[in-house]
């Protein structure tokens, strides 16, 4: 009998540390880079790209970090969280907001589609930071859950606060746009 705890319990520590991941609340960002496709700048209504690294996340002002999955879900469960920073109306500069689109997660076929997606975004939201990461390199460097969204709030220096992969309910919008106004307050005292 205690052998089959044993096996119960080895396959549930297995499986309990599948889904941790390389980032956790108090540390910091595991760097990884995105050596193609990267960053879309807007360049005269024009979209490039360039390379981009979670070096370029500056310390001094708190950064909000979606790491999202090219997916149509992805967009709602989003959407309440964005419409909630819409409506609190922030001060341009007073956070960065950092998409990372996990390309290699989209569905064959549509990468046309969810670039031109990117384009509008950045079209909308030129201050907004949005990295196409073509080869998941951040999925792999911070060992999150596949086809879903990580919402990572990283304080003005440079820890982080809050960390939620998948659907937000209300009480974690609160608290991330609580925690969020606090770290603004922070940075700019």
């Amino acid at each position: 009998m205690s052998s089959i705890k044993n096996i119960i319990l080895s396959l549930s520590m297995i499986g309990a540390s599948a889904f941790c991941s390389a980032i956790e609340v108090n540390g910091t960002l595991p760097n990884f880079e995105v050596p193609s496709k990267g960053e879309l700048i807007l360049d005269n209504d024009k979209i490039r790209h360039q390379p981009w690294s979670t070096a370029q996340i500056s310390t001094g002002t708190p950064a909000l970090v979606f790491h999202v999955a090219a997916r149509m879900s992805a967009d709602a469960i989003i959407a309440p969280l964005k419409e909630r920073l819409n409506q609190a109306n922030y001060e341009p500069g007073s956070f960065q907001s950092i998409s990372i689109i996990n390309l290699d997660d989209a569905m064959w076929g549509t990468s046309g589609l969810v670039s031109s997606e990117l384009g509008k975004n950045k079209r909308e939201h030129p201050e907004a930071v949005l990295v196409a990461d073509e080869e998941g390199h951040g999925l792999a460097a911070w060992q999150l859950e596949q086809g879903t969204v990580a919402f990572i709030l990283v304080d003005y220096e440079g820890k982080i606060r809050y960390l939620k992969q998948g659907k937000l309910s209300a009480d974690d919008i609160n608290t991330i746009i609580a925690m969020l106004d606090e770290e603004i307050a922070k940075s700019k005292s």
